[in-house]
């Protein structure tokens, strides 16, 4: 009797540069270190020093150039016909990888990889890691909502499991999209030691003694930035807030506009993203991490189980966070931080104060986090959930586990 071949070959596919995509390379690369052959086919800008095909940590990624396609035009339906151009390019370089199991990062890469799973009778899996349907821009335009979600309802029947980011997710998911089988896969880092340091005080010019709270992440209008800057006159002379990552849409220029028109200069500042190897280094610097973000923005914001929560943890840090219930129910399982449901100024600014100003509740907090952390919330065992789900595919398909390299 021929033996079946376990399933080992990996397709993963992403709009965008995968080596800027931290959570999809810890995806890639626990898959990569559990025996598995991952290729990622990623989108990205013209460049002319870049290979169409490169290798990083042992995983092949293959590119798709599209320059400016993310650029927003005037006319929506322009960008719509855009869109579908760069799915049909996606479409055909995929065919071009023989994989077992396909993973789509995201409902705009969902079609894709459904054609080739299906043409290729293969495993498949959609990784939505937020409520994309739920956000106001995709609101906005009702008709085509409804399109997409019936469409993606219809594809879903063909696929293996979700995979999503916050336990509040899974309803909502089953009901938008039908009922398949849901992973919550948590994107925590990996385990690393973290030191106590200077590394902001000494990049914005600050006294050591300097206590600084911290937002970390994309800078953009769901994030409840502009309140973090009209609570900064409220602060004690001995802290700063600190706004670190890239800029979107137009909310960077506004900070940039509030903080000079308030003359905050020395109150709140603004600092690039930095590379996600050496962000918990910066992180470890901060004394207070800030997750203030509006609960009824949009469905999506107000179930998060962001990243940036369990970078916050990995730093040692105690975190200051708005009502939202998948953050609340961790911050009170693991008492490392305070929950704020009144966001006037003088309340967010009193919150900051007491928790950064009151050492022992600092230091209580501060050890409860990494407490947090030695109990098991690093990438290594969150991880085995996701290797456990590949190897249940593989199981489900051909009767035969993967079994660990």
């Amino acid at each position: 009797m021929k033996k079946l071949r376990p399933w080992s070959r990996v397709c993963m596919h992403l709009l965008g540069p995968a080596c800027a995509n931290h959570r999809v390379m810890n995806d890639a690369r626990a898959l990569r270190i559990a025996g598995y052959q991952v290729t990622i086919v990623d989108v990205v800008a013209n460049c002319e020093r870049r290979r169409a095909t490169e290798w990083v940590d042992g995983i092949q990624i293959r590119h798709v150039y599209c320059a400016s396609w993310f650029v927003p035009v005037r006319f929506k339906l322009l960008f719509l016909l855009k869109l579908i151009i760069l799915m049909v390019r996606c479409f055909v370089r995929l065919l071009g990888v023989r994989a077992d199991i396909y993973h789509a990062h995201v409902e705009h890469t969902f079609l894709a990889m459904y054609l080739v799973a299906r043409l290729r009778k293969k495993g498949l899996i959609f990784d939505t890691p937020e409520l994309t349907m739920s956000v106001p821009a995709i609101q906005c335009w009702p008709r085509l909502r409804r399109l997409a979600i019936a469409c993606i309802r219809h594809m879903s029947r063909s696929c293996d499991s979700y995979i999503t980011g916050s336990p509040d997710y899974k309803l909502l998911l089953l009901y938008t999209y039908g009922r398949v089988p849901v992973l919550i896969l948590r994107h925590i880092p990996p385990s690393r030691a973290c030191v106590r340091n200077t590394r902001l005080q000494q990049k914005l010019g600050l006294p050591e003694h300097m206590r600084i709270a911290l937002y970390q992440g994309n800078l953009q209008s769901d994030r409840g930035l502009e309140a973090l800057v009209f609570a900064a006159p409220y602060l004690k002379p001995d802290i700063v807030i600190v706004l670190m990552g890239d800029g979107y849409d137009e909310t960077l220029d506004i900070l940039r506009d509030l903080i000079q028109y308030d003359q905050l200069e020395d109150r709140v500042k603004l600092l690039p993203a930095v590379p996600y190897a050496e962000l918990l280094d910066w992180t470890s610097s901060a004394d207070l991490g800030l997750l203030l973000l509006p609960p009824f923005h949009s469905l999506s914001i107000r179930y998060c189980l962001p990243n940036k929560f369990f970078e916050y943890l990995a730093a040692g840090l105690p975190i200051l966070s708005s009502r939202l219930p998948a953050i609340a129910e961790m911050i009170h399982q693991y008492r490392v931080g305070q929950i704020l449901d009144d966001f006037s100024p003088v309340r967010i600014a009193r919150a900051i104060n007491t928790l950064i100003s009151d050492r022992d509740r600092w230091q209580t907090l501060h050890d409860n986090a990494l407490s947090a952390v030695a109990q098991g919330l690093t990438w290594e065992e969150e991880s085995k959930k996701l290797i456990d789900l590949y190897q249940h595919i593989g199981f489900k398909h051909t009767g035969v586990y993967f079994h660990l390299s």
